[in-house]
């Protein structure tokens, strides 16, 4: 997965910084300890608002790749996933439901209350299945932070692509997409 991932360029055609095995456990764990400390409602939200982390990935092999520009503050990160359960991919494959459910939902970290929004996102690639959606998290300060995250299944393969940063919403999107495409042009 982390050849495959390395392979993969940015926007910018970039190749992606590939992170190592054990900062990947690293963040896995602090993002479950930082969720577990969450409480978001509606409650039934909880692993979306987790966006970006899958529910068990003991078994599988993950790899992740992540492109930084810093001139226009544009985020962009790439995972594949392979050896998950057919159970968890069939969630993938069609969030539809759960992303109507949780279309606004809050998240109280420490005290803070955060508004989130979800809102499905089209165009973003031509892959069959592929689903992608914006997430929007208006914060305390009156700031809001903005991402697109788009997935697919590919040949048993979850490949996810986030994007945040940038000039547009319209850029964030190409970006996720286009790092969607190249990883499943390279997954075989």
């Amino acid at each position: 997965m982390a050849a495959i991932v390395g392979q993969v360029r940015d926007a910018a055609d970039r190749r992606l910084s590939v992170l190592p095995k054990a900062d990947i456990a690293a963040a896995i764990e602090q993002t479950k300890a930082m969720i577990s400390s969450v409480d978001v409602q509606p409650a039934e939200c909880k692993e979306l608002a987790a966006a970006g982390t899958v529910p068990s990935v003991e078994d599988a092999t993950m790899a992740i790749g992540m492109s930084t520009d810093t001139a226009t503050g544009a985020v962009t990160a790439l995972s594949l996933l392979a050896g998950l359960d057919k159970g968890v991919l069939a969630q993938v494959t069609d969030p539809s439901e759960q992303l109507a459910k949780c279309s606004s939902m809050t998240m109280t970290v420490s005290g803070m209350d955060v508004a989130v929004t979800i809102t499905p996102v089209t165009g973003v690639t031509g892959l069959p299945g592929a689903v992608a959606y914006r997430t929007d998290s208006a914060l305390p300060d009156g700031r809001t932070q903005s991402m697109v995250r788009a997935q697919v299944v590919h040949r048993g393969v979850l490949i996810a692509s986030v994007a945040s940063g940038g000039e547009t919403e319209a850029d964030a999107v190409r970006r996720a997409g286009a790092l969607l495409d190249s990883a499943a042009a390279l997954v075989k």
